[in-house]
């Protein structure tokens, strides 16, 4: 999953919000003098990606998309799923969308020194361009498409793969509600265990 149903699926905290965000920054196992609250939010942001390798909803919108793109079809969901969550935001939640979006980056300016590197690094320009709000705009879909494409090196032509989303729309957006749905049942569960 891309970041917004990262944070949505999070505790509402600020460590947990980084967690949600550092799963795709820290590497290994070692948590070392990190806070438990963090650590909990690292570890549920993986159990997360793993749902989605095992999940029939969002196999089933990997697969409706275009061979071409290879092993990316599973990133072009993660994106076209926080395109439907931002968009459709008022039905998972009664806080509208941007005020959980600066709740949440006050709250990772808070922690900031618990932050990953990267993410400190990235933060500003999340927080300057509104990443979390921008989700809802087809030109910022387009934009992450193609900042992937390069964080890829060329290897998959994504900057094109917005027409997928347009060609898909329907079938794209009906596994994303059946995805979430499920997802939610699951992360439940597992907070409860952890």
């Amino acid at each position: 999953m891309n970041y917004l149903a990262h944070l949505y699926f999070s505790d509402p905290n600020p460590l947990a919000w980084a967690g949600s965000l550092m799963g795709d920054f820290h590497k290994g196992r070692c948590f070392d003098g990190m806070p438990e609250e963090l650590v909990r939010h690292i570890k549920l942001h993986r159990h997360i990606d793993s749902l989605t390798r095992t999940d029939e909803s969002f196999q089933n919108s990997r697969r409706c998309l275009d061979p071409i793109y290879r092993h990316a079809r599973g990133v072009l969901v993660d994106v076209f799923y926080d395109y439907f969550l931002a968009c459709r935001w008022e039905h998972f939640s009664p806080q509208p969308l941007s005020l959980f979006a600066a709740t949440v980056y006050r709250g990772l300016e808070d922690c900031y020194d618990d932050l990953s590197p990267g993410l400190q690094r990235q933060l500003p320009s999340m927080i300057k361009h509104n990443w979390l709000l921008s989700y809802q705009d087809i030109d910022t879909v387009q934009r992450v498409l193609r900042r992937l494409e390069q964080r890829l090196d060329g290897k998959v032509v994504l900057g094109d793969a917005l027409s997928q989303l347009f060609l898909h729309q329907n079938s794209l957006e009906a596994d994303f509600l059946l995805f979430m749905k499920t997802t939610l049942v699951k992360v439940r569960d597992w907070k409860a265990l952890y």
